[in-house]
C-alpha cells in the first residue's frame, strides 16, 4: 500500500509495510505462510531468533510471537497457530484475525473480540473452507465476499490447490486467505471485482 502526497510540486510517496503476527509456539505455521508469500513480496521474517528476509516485490513483515502482551501492532493480520492463550488480542489494532474453526480454544477466546475475523476449517459456515480433500489436492472454497486490506472485493469461489506432505489444511487454507488480503492472486487467477 503507497500514500502519495503532494508538498509543492514535489511528490512525496510513503509505502506502508503489512505486518502478519503469526501467534504460535511451533513456528511451522509461520514458516509455511512466510515461504508461500515470498513468491510475490520481499518477505522480512521475525522470530525471538533472528530476522531472515528473502523474496522479491512489496515488502511484508511476518512476525512470529507467543504472545502480544507488550507488543502493539497496526492495520495488520494476525494468524492464530496452537497457543491456546488469545485474549490480549482483542487490545490490538489488526485488520483481521484468522482462526481455526476447528480449535475450541481459539473460538471460546475470540467470543468477545471486536476485531474481524475470519474462520477456517470444514464447515460452510467457515469464511474458508474445503470441499474436497485427496492424496494431492484440497479443493479450498471462499463461502462468502472478503474484502482485501486495499478495499478491493474477492467473490465466494472454489480453487484446487495442491497439497504436499506434511502440509496441514488449515496451512493451506490460512495461506490462500493471507495472499488474497495482500491481493495477491498469483496463483489464484482473477476474482477481484
Amino acid at each position: 500500500m503507497h500514500i502519495s502526497s503532494q508538498v509543492g510540486r514535489y511528490y512525496i510517496e510513503v509505502m506502508i509495510v503489512i505486518d502478519i503476527v503469526v501467534i504460535d509456539d511451533d513456528n511451522k505455521l509461520y514458516s509455511y505462510i512466510a515461504t508461500g508469500l515470498q513468491k510475490s513480496f520481499y518477505v522480512r521474517r521475525f522470530t525471538s531468533r533472528g530476522l531472515w528476509a528473502s523474496g522479491e516485490g512489496k515488502p511484508i513483515n511476518i512476525i512470529l510471537v507467543e504472545d502480544v502482551d507488550k507488543m502493539t501492532f497496526e492495520n495488520g493480520i494476525v494468524v492464530l497457530g496452537g497457543i491456546s492463550d488469545y485474549k490480549r488480542i482483542r487490545h490490538q489494532n489488526f485488520s483481521y484475525v484468522i482462526a481455526n474453526s476447528e480449535s475450541d480454544i481459539q473460538m471460546d477466546s475470540l467470543l468477545c473480540c471486536s476485531l474481524p475475523v475470519i474462520t477456517c476449517g470444514c464447515s460452510a459456515m467457515d469464511t474458508f473452507s474445503y470441499t474436497s480433500l485427496t492424496d494431492d489436492f484440497l479443493t479450498v472454497s471462499l463461502n462468502r465476499k472478503l474484502t482485501s486490506l486495499s478495499g478491493k472485493e474477492v467473490q465466494p469461489f472454489e480453487i484446487p490447490r495442491p497439497i504436499f506432505e506434511g502440509e496441514s489444511v488449515y496451512g493451506v487454507m490460512t495461506l490462500v486467505a493471507v495472499s488474497l488480503l495482500l491481493d495477491d492472486n498469483s496463483e489464484f487467477g482473477k476474482m477481484y471485482s
